[in-house]
């Protein structure tokens, strides 16, 4: 398979307008290779995982957290300089669906939501809209989408832009799509994307978090039960007043405890997410369950994964499991 078309089908599930402004999402190394024959994925592109790739004949690599959120000079025998190094020398495209990836509740980032059952769900934080039929979204580190190659409001294939509170709106000529979704990402990644609808399909919300309505109530204890029936992980964290009956179940995965708020706001009885921070537990009006970043997110790599291999017959894709860093140990006293 083309190096490009894998991107492109990636990045029908990432699609990079969703993704947060601060965040690092695309190739992290770039390959010399135009083909691909074996992808491997993974949450974390530690340097177990790169080698794990590279023993399996991996020629991309695609993982959910960034290789770095900002540039890092090659000037120590490091971590870094391992990872990068090996990537070079095996000549393995590293890229990361990070945020791109959360932000599309369609996708995997969208498997608990199905686990449980939640219906009527809706978005705690929307970043863009766009629309499913019109996207074709290129990677925003390819030359033509780092250089400017055109004044918008001259080039051919624009029809108009327009700017309205800190949206994007554009007309566009559909044949050439994919040059004017890619610079649009490349030059205006700061600000949230509109693509307009067309009568045939309506137009796809993305953004971060998650609130829906279980089947039927049921006491907390069992909500507990179901949770840990699909969340990989023998212990959780529990914040504020657990209530009687859950109905409303709200989440977010990685860390996601600042959406916590907006989620109680929007009548959620539980919140569910990782990597709570003590004032977020303090101060916290409705329960937060803190089952985990890993194990939220490494379900949604497995899920990527299967997929990816639903979807392309012409690759052989694996997934790469790990082990959550944050374990428990003890007891201490007698």
């Amino acid at each position: 398979m083309k190096t490009a078309d894998l991107i492109k089908q990636i990045e029908n599930t990432a699609i990079l307008c969703g993704a947060a402004s601060w965040d690092n999402c695309g190739i992290q190394v770039p390959s010399r290779k135009n083909e691909v024959h074996k992808l491997a994925l993974a949450l974390d592109p530690t340097e177990e995982t790169i080698q794990a790739a590279i023993d399996q004949g991996a020629d991309f690599i695609l993982t959910h957290h960034p290789l770095l959120m900002k540039p890092k000079y090659l000037n120590k025998l490091d971590t870094h300089f391992s990872i990068v190094s090996a990537l070079i020398k095996n000549d393995m495209c590293l890229y990361s669906a990070h945020t791109s990836l959360d932000a599309n509740p369609e996708g995997p980032a969208g498997w608990l939501a199905r686990a449980l059952k939640l219906q009527d769900c809706k978005l705690l934080g929307s970043t863009c809209t766009f629309e499913p039929e019109a996207i074709a979204f290129t990677p925003k580190q390819d030359i033509a989408a780092s250089t400017r190659l055109y004044e918008w409001e001259n080039h051919p294939h624009i029809h108009s832009v327009r700017h309205v509170e800190q949206m994007i709106n554009v007309t566009y000529n559909k044949e050439h799509r994919s040059a004017v979704l890619a610079q649009l990402t490349a030059d205006l990644d700061e600000l949230p994307i509109f693509i307009p609808s067309t009568p045939d399909t309506g137009p796809q919300s993305l953004g971060f978090g998650t609130i829906g309505t279980l089947p039927k109530p049921v006491s907390f204890g069992i909500f507990t039960e179901q949770l840990a029936s699909v969340v990989n992980r023998d212990y959780w964290v529990v914040s504020g007043h657990t209530p009687e009956t859950v109905t409303k179940v709200a989440y977010c995965t990685g860390s996601g405890s600042d959406f916590a708020p907006k989620a109680f706001a929007m009548g959620a009885d539980v919140f569910i997410t990782g990597d709570v921070k003590y004032h977020a537990a303090l101060d916290t009006t409705g329960c937060i369950l803190d089952v985990g970043h890993f194990s939220l997110e490494e379900e949604m790599m497995h899920q990527f994964a299967l997929q990816l291999a639903s979807e392309l017959d012409d690759i052989e894709i694996f997934f790469l499991p790990a082990q959550d860093p944050m374990r428990l140990i003890g007891p201490f006293a007698e």
